[in-house]
């Protein structure tokens, strides 16, 4: 019985990094076993040896395979902005500089809606490793040509030594290689050489998939930790939120008890001036009241004189 064509490493690395990292691991496990089944130990090895890449990874590859072009450009405009900065040409700098901020703000804005047609909500940390992941590219070419080839394991940071390297082998190499498919397509199988019978395999190497499964565990171990750092990220942006929403409420809180103790104060005033005049008008009454009696007394002896002249 004829063994089945081993998968071809370009092929394999291509569709893993076209993946959401969490179906990364068990699709590579498949293809691993698919080699050893073709009796490419060579192979199975070199893919069993890539990489999961981290969310931010995962989005800069998407992007460089769903707009290749945009992700193509970063390397010509990094070269014009370091020659504008090397002439000290002004102009020629405001106006890359602003085609670099419109061009960056556009990927991440595709990335951004990629991620969510793959149904990945992409937090604030992911978007700036992908915007860190641009800018590198952007201040070294070798990290633009590693972004566009679109098999990167984390995100690239500028001012940060980056390994190049055309090893076909190399999930972030930069050698010679043929663009990565679109999302969602598997390659065609490439029909193997004819090569003589190997012997018949002894089994899986006990080591080999111990090694395997440890290098498993401290992936998903790295990929919790990463959540939960996103998840502290989000706990912290939600959290200052809540402080800038309490700081506008005890300004709107202080604002309104600064009104309402000047408006006590006026009424205060306000009282005490209706309490002075009332006491007034009671004090003028009295004294009307008596001049009134007095009033009276007069007319009443007035009227008793005349009666008596009568």
């Amino acid at each position: 019985m004829t063994a089945p064509d081993a998968p071809e490493f370009e092929d394999a690395a291509d569709e893993l990094y076209g993946l959401h990292p969490d179906r990364f691991v068990p699709r590579r496990t498949e293809l691993v076993k698919a080699a050893k089944a073709a009796k490419d130990k060579e192979t199975a090895t070199a893919i069993g040896a890539l990489r999961k890449p981290s969310l931010g990874a995962w989005l800069a590859n998407v992007l460089a395979r769903e707009s290749p072009d945009e992700v193509g450009a970063l390397e010509d405009l990094g070269g014009h902005l370091r020659e504008a900065q090397e002439s000290l040409s002004g102009d020629a700098l405001r106006t890359l500089t602003k085609q670099r901020r419109d061009l960056v703000g556009a990927l991440v804005a595709r990335a951004r809606k990629l991620a969510r047609e793959d149904g990945e909500k992409v937090g604030d940390s992911v978007a700036r490793d992908l915007e860190q992941t641009i800018a590198a590219a952007l201040a070294d070419p070798d990290a633009a040509r590693a972004f566009a080839a679109g098999r990167l394991t984390t995100a690239l940071e500028p001012g940060v030594g980056f390994e190049g390297g055309s090893s076909a082998r190399s999930a972030g190499g930069t050698g010679t290689r043929r663009p990565p498919p679109p999302r969602g397509t598997r390659p065609a199988p490439t029909r193997r050489r004819e090569e003589p019978e190997e012997p018949e395999d002894e089994g899986p190497d006990p080591a080999e998939e111990e090694r395997a499964r440890a290098r498993e565990e401290a992936e998903r171990a790295v990929e919790r930790a990463r959540e939960a750092r996103d998840d502290a990220a989000r706990a912290a942006e939600r959290a200052r939120h809540r402080a800038e929403q309490a700081e506008g409420d005890l300004t709107e809180a202080a604002e309104s008890a600064r009104s309402l103790r000047e408006r006590l104060e006026r009424a205060e005033a306000e009282e005490t001036s209706a309490r002075e005049t009332r006491d007034g008008a009671r004090q003028a009454a009295e004294e009307a009241d008596t001049a009134a009696d007095e009033a009276r007394r007069a007319l009443d002896q007035a009227e008793a004189e005349r009666a008596d002249l009568e």
